[in-house]
């Protein structure tokens, strides 16, 4: 996967159309060289005016800027090839017997696996440890809910652990209980970590060849560029080591773990600001859970369960003191909020860690799930970026609203409110929590609807975006939150050469088209690769 250096010869890109700030424009070229865009045009000019270079004919179809994955995490995607994928399943047996059937032909060790979601069950209740044991008895199970902040492990993982009745919860998670007191099964958030932690760790090559397999994988989905969100201090020693064999396939943007001592050893060093194939360029913290296992911090109790608001993964003071020194230290905070309380409290922090010391970038709030009308307007007014992932409104908008309730389901998702308060969206798929794809992504952030074309008309439709603001929020927008304004995400002058074409015409065809359309040539650094894993 090593990729080669920028061809020597000088590429003119001929037969499609160019997507530019105003959408797909026809009759235009583009001129390569030295890994970047030497020119963008008329086509019949850059002939003109480069007779020698070496024309690459692509038949129709749209030239876009490369995808960039705004927020991923690159070693769980990778890991899922050697995982039970419990995804998209539909009720608790289709689950066991997909489970069963994986442990029968991988019967050494752990049985790992992750996708599962209750709220997707015909019963939508969380599964037992029971329901494990009936086949897994003796070896220890650990399967992660499909938001990766809930695992379901069986009574050998529990007891391994040592969690049993009179195991307190640690801080920022909880440990569900029967009626007796007893553990369920169901660990989440910080929970999860008191079985994560005996999991056998990966060697460095495993860890190398996983890190690898994500990244091929959003490359053969068209990102030439990913954020990864929560890397600790062996995943950056593995990327350093890749970067420096050349041996990244697409250019990786990391954010540090919330990790203290991690943190201060890192941002001592300024941040590099040209563009390469690897970056540190900040930190992630975890304020709140999520919505589907009612981590998600919110103002007011669930409307489904009233005895809890959710979660504080991590005490807003605590993330408050790091992401001020990671501010000042001239990188980039980056917050998981999704619940309107945790999307408030990041919004109070960083308001106050911005008038301490800021650098370049603008600092980030990772999902911005549920807002109140208010909070919404205050990215713009503070400039904080709102990362979002589209696909999640089509995953989660046929239970949102019982959680919320019909007073506070319109802060749901709330894009347009974001994008028309300043806001600046920038759009990824969680992966693996979403399938990386990022055309059902478009195609929901358009529709708000999920495959299935559900609900009808769309989930609270006044949120819907253009196709044009959402491909910016795929290229642009996600370069522009990463600081990059000219040479990453764009098609234009001293641009970087990433390219992704498509054979389909991007700007006519309808949603349910968008979903079905596949990456057909791909250029990182000016050097065209295979999109095969």
């Amino acid at each position: 996967m090593h990729l080669p250096p920028p061809p020597a010869q000088i590429q003119l890109l001929v037969g499609a159309d160019v997507w530019t700030a105003q959408g797909p424009q026809k009759g235009l070229g583009l001129l390569l060289g030295k890994g970047k865009i030497l020119a963008v045009g008329p086509v019949e000019n850059l002939y003109k005016n480069n007779p020698k270079a070496h024309k690459v004919e692509l038949p129709g179809g749209v030239l876009l800027p490369g995808f960039i994955e705004g927020h991923a995490h690159v070693n769980g995607l990778g890991a899922m090839a050697g995982e039970v994928d419990l995804v998209g399943l539909d009720s608790l047996p289709a689950t066991l017997t997909r489970t069963r059937e994986w442990s029968g032909a991988h019967a050494q060790g752990w049985l790992l696996g992750r996708g599962w979601d209750q709220n997707r069950w015909t019963v939508k209740t969380f599964p037992r440890a029971l329901d494990l044991d009936a086949f897994k008895a003796t070896q220890p199970a650990f399967l992660e809910r499909v938001d990766g902040h809930a695992a379901w492990v069986n009574t050998a993982a529990l007891t391994l652990a040592g969690i049993g009745p009179q195991t307190p919860d640690p801080a920022g998670g909880k440990i569900l209980r029967d009626e007796q007191g007893r553990p369920t099964g169901i660990l989440l958030d910080s929970a999860v970590d008191l079985v994560a932690r005996h999991i056998p760790k990966p060697t460095d090559a495993e860890l190398e060849s996983r890190i690898k397999t994500g990244l091929a994988t959003l490359r053969a989905n068209g990102f030439t560029s990913v954020a990864d969100m929560g890397i600790d201090a062996r995943e950056l020693a593995a990327y350093r080591r890749l970067a420096a064999a050349k041996a990244l396939p697409i250019r990786v943007f990391a954010y540090l773990s919330h990790n203290h001592a991690l943190m201060l050893r890192e941002l001592k060093a300024p941040r590099n600001r040209r563009l390469s194939f690897l970056q540190v360029q900040g930190v992630k913290f975890y304020l709140d859970g999520a919505l589907g296992s009612r981590g998600a911090r919110l103002l007011a109790p669930y409307a489904d369960d009233p005895s809890t608001t959710g979660l504080w993964v991590t005490e807003p003071a605590k993330v408050a003191l790091d992401a001020t020194i990671t501010l000042k230290a001239g990188y980039q905070p980056a917050l998981h909020a999704i619940g309107d309380g945790a999307n408030r409290a990041a919004l109070d922090l960083l308001a106050t860690a911005m008038k301490k010391g800021r650098g370049t970038l603008a600092p980030r709030i990772e999902h911005a799930q549920i807002l109140t009308a208010e909070d919404a307007a205050r990215f713009g007014a503070l400039g904080v970026v709102a990362s979002v992932q589209p696909i999640q409104c089509a995953s989660d908008h046929s239970w949102t609203p019982a959680r919320l309730g019909p007073a506070r389901v319109e802060e749901a998702f709330p894009w347009r409110r974001l994008l028309d308060g300043g806001a600046l969206l920038a759009f990824g798929s969680d992966a693996p929590v979403e399938d990386p794809n990022p055309f059902p992504g478009l195609a929901s952030a358009e529709t708000r609807q999920d495959g299935a074309g559900d609900p009808p008309g769309g989930f609270l439709p006044s949120q819907r975006l253009s196709r044009l603001e959402a491909v910016r929020a795929y290229t642009a927008g996600n370069a522009k939150a990463l600081g990059h304004t000219k040479d990453l995400g764009t098609l234009q002058k001293g641009a970087v050469a990433d390219l992704l074409w498509v054979q389909a015409p991007l700007g006519e065809i309808s949603p349910e088209a968008l979903r079905k359309v596949k990456p057909g040539r791909l250029w990182v650094n000016g050097v065209e690769v295979a999109l095969g894993h």
